[in-house]
C-alpha cells in the first residue's frame, strides 16, 4: 500500500500534550500519510492541527478515571475509527491510549501502536497504583507493538509485567518526538538580545542563576529544588533560582510552598513561555536543574544540553536516559537533597567543569535529533 494511501492517526488525552508532537505531523503529511490528531478541542489544538496540516478527532475524555465518562468516550472513538478507517493509530498517553487502542483492536485496524510515555503509577499508592497497572496492561495487550519513549521506562514495564519484551521498542537512545535542533541553537544570534532582556527585566545581571523549566509540580522535585536552594542563598547571596512554567495547584500536596516560592527574595517565577523562546530563557541559566522523582524522558535536559548549559537531573525513570552522568551533567538519587545540595554547589563553583559539561552537552544533544526518531518511526509503521 503506497504511503498516501494510509491514514495515521495520532492521539493524545490533555491538549496541552500537543508539546509533545510539534513538527511529528507536517513531517508524516510530508511523507505521504493522511494525518489526523485524536484529542481534545482547544484553541491551542486546533491551531497545532492548522500548523501540521493534519485533521482534528474532537473526543470528550477526562484524564481522571470516570467509568461512565471513559465509556461513552470508548464509543465515541469507535464511531470516529469507524469512519475514518485508520491504517495505524499511535497512541500516547494513558487514558486516550487505553480507549484508542481498545477501539482499534475492536475494529481491527492494521497497526494498533501505543507510545509508552511513562508511568503514573510510579508515585502512587494502593488501589489507584493498582487500576493504573491493570490499565497499562490492557492497553499494551491490544497494542501489536509498544514504542517506550526511554530505556528506563521499558525496563520499569518489564518489572510490572506491563508488556513482554518482545513486542517492545526503544528508538535509538529514546525520546518521544526527539529534539528541534534548529530551534535550540545556541549560535541563533536573535537569542542573546531577548537573553539579555530576561536578565535586565528580572535584575540578574552577575548573578549566578540555577534554571528550572516546565510545569511546577511535586514530583519534578520542586519540594527538594526548593529546600536546597534556600540553604544555598543563605550560604550566598549572589545566587538566584529562575522558574520558568507555570503552577499546577492540583499536583502541589503543600500549597504553602507556592507561598514561599513567590515570597523568596531570590527565586524569580517568570510563569510560562512560548516554545520559540525557551532557548533564550535557557541561554540565560548557568545551570539547569530538574530532580525530578520521574519522566517519561527528560526531552527538556537534552534542549538544555543543546544550549550548551551544564544539568543536574536524578537517576529517576526517564531523566537517567536525557543526561550522560559526568559528561554533560550530573545525576543524583530521587529525593536525595544532601546529594543535590553536593551537586547544586560545586556546580555554582567550578567554572572548568560547567564549561565542559555545557561543551559536551552540544555532542550529547545531537543523538535527539527529531528528524533521526522520526525516520525511525516511519520504518515502524511500513513494516
Amino acid at each position: 500500500m503506497a504511503n498516501q494511501q494510509k491514514k495515521l492517526v495520532i492521539g493524545i488525552t490533555a491538549e496541552g500534550s500537543v508539546n509533545l508532537l510539534l513538527g511529528q505531523l507536517a513531517y508524516f503529511k510530508s511523507m505521504g500519510y493522511k494525518t489526523y490528531l485524536l484529542a481534545p478541542y482547544s484553541e491551542r489544538s486546533a491551531k497545532f492541527c492548522e500548523d501540521e496540516g493534519c485533521e482534528h478527532l474532537i473526543i470528550n475524555i477526562e484524564r481522571e478515571i470516570s467509568l461512565w465518562k471513559d465509556i461513552k468516550t470508548l464509543f465515541q472513538i469507535i464511531k470516529i475509527f469507524r469512519n475514518v478507517k485508520p491504517d495505524i493509530v499511535n497512541l500516547g498517553t494513558p487514558k486516550v491510549s487505553l480507549l484508542g487502542i481498545i477501539a482499534a483492536f475492536i475494529l481491527r485496524v492494521p497497526k494498533r501502536i501505543y507510545t509508552c510515555r511513562g508511568f503514573r503509577f510510579e508515585h502512587e499508592k494502593g488501589i489507584k497504583r493498582l487500576i493504573l497497572i491493570t490499565m497499562e496492561r490492557i492497553t499494551s495487550l491490544f497494542s501489536q507493538q509498544v514504542i517506550c519513549i526511554s530505556n528506563s521506562v521499558k525496563t520499569l514495564g518489564l518489572q510490572n509485567n506491563i508488556f513482554p519484551e518482545n513486542k517492545t521498542i526503544v528508538i535509538r537512545k529514546g525520546s518521544s518526538n526527539g529534539v528541534n535542533l534548529e530551534l535550540f541553537n545556541p549560535s541563533e544570534s536573535s537569542y542573546q538580545e531577548l537573553k539579555s532582556e530576561i536578565l535586565k527585566k528580572h535584575k540578574l545581571e552577575g548573578k549566578f542563576i540555577f534554571g528550572f523549566l516546565g510545569r511546577i509540580v511535586d514530583r519534578k522535585g520542586i519540594n527538594e529544588l526548593y529546600d536546597v536552594f534556600n540553604e544555598l542563598y543563605i550560604e550566598n547571596q549572589n545566587l538566584r533560582l529562575l522558574l520558568v512554567g507555570p503552577f499546577e495547584t492540583s499536583q502541589i500536596a503543600d500549597k504553602g510552598l507556592i507561598e514561599k516560592l513567590n515570597q523568596h527574595p531570590a527565586i524569580i517565577n517568570h510563569g510560562k513561555v512560548n516554545q520559540d523562546e525557551v532557548p533564550a530563557f535557557m541561554l540565560a541559566m548557568d545551570v539547569f536543574v530538574l530532580p525530578a522523582w520521574w519522566e517519561g524522558f527528560g526531552n527538556v535536559l537534552v534542549q538544555a544540553a543543546a544550549m550548551g548549559i551544564p544539568v543536574i537531573s536524578t537517576t529517576g525513570t526517564g531523566t537517567v536516559d536525557a543526561v550522560k552522568d559526568g559528561y554533560n551533567g550530573v545525576l543524583v538519587p530521587v529525593k536525595d537533597k544532601i546529594k543535590l545540595k553536593e551537586a547544586m554547589l560545586q556546580m555554582s563553583i567550578d567554572h572548568e567543569t560547567r564549561r565542559v559539561f555545557g561543551k559536551n552537552g552540544l555532542e550529547w544533544a545531537q543523538n535527539f535529533d527529531r528528524v533521526m526518531i522520526w525516520n525511525e518511526m516511519h520504518e515502524i509503521y511500513q513494516k
